[in-house]
C-alpha cells in the first residue's frame, strides 16, 4: 500500500488505483485535446457540404453554388445563383424587403444552424445572376441582433 501525503492529509490508495487514476486523467486530457471548436466545425462542415453537394440542382430558379465559413468574422456564407424568372434585377430590387424577411424567417426556423445561432455567428447570403456571370442580384447579412430579436418576438405571438 502506497501513502500519499498532501499537507496534513493522508490518502491511502493501493498502487493499482493510483495507476488507474493516472491513466484516466491522461485519457481525459488526451481526448479533450481532440475536441473540435465550433468555428472549426463550421469551416469543416461548410467545406464538406460544398464538396459533396454543390452546385445543387436548380429548384424554384435557385441553386446553391457553395458554402464557406470565415473564422475571423464568424460568418457562415451561402453563395447562390438565381436563374429563370428569378434572375431579374428589377424584380429582386422591388421585392428586396420581402426577400430579407423570408430569408430571416427561414434562418430562424432552421434547426440545422441552431448551434451556430446560439454561438452568435453571422449569416451572409449572396445571390448572383445565371444570365450575367458574376453580377450580384441580392445580398443580406444577419447578425445575432437580427435573428435573436426576431426569434424572441416570434415566440411571443
Amino acid at each position: 500500500m502506497k501513502i500519499i501525503t498532501f499537507h496534513t492529509h493522508c490518502i491511502h490508495l493501493p498502487l493499482w488505483k493510483m495507476q488507474a487514476l493516472g491513466i484516466s486523467l491522461l485519457l481525459c486530457f488526451t481526448l479533450s485535446a481532440c475536441h473540435e471548436s465550433l468555428s472549426d466545425r463550421a469551416a469543416r462542415e461548410s467545406k464538406e457540404y460544398t464538396e459533396k453537394f454543390c452546385p445543387t440542382p436548380v429548384i424554384n430558379d435557385e441553386r446553391t453554388d457553395s458554402m464557406s465559413f470565415d473564422k475571423t468574422t464568424r460568418t457562415m456564407n451561402y453563395y447562390r445563383t438565381l436563374s429563370g424568372k428569378a434572375d431579374n434585377p428589377q424584380v429582386i430590387k422591388f421585392n428586396a424587403k420581402k426577400l430579407r424577411s423570408v430569408l430571416l424567417k427561414a434562418l430562424i426556423d432552421d434547426p440545422s444552424s441552431q448551434a451556430y445561432k446560439n454561438a452568435g455567428f453571422n449569416f451572409h447570403f449572396l445571390y448572383r445572376s445565371a444570365k450575367h456571370k458574376g453580377k450580384i442580384l441580392f445580398e443580406a447579412i444577419y447578425t445575432p441582433k437580427n435573428y435573436q430579436t426576431d426569434q424572441k418576438s416570434a415566440k411571443k405571438l
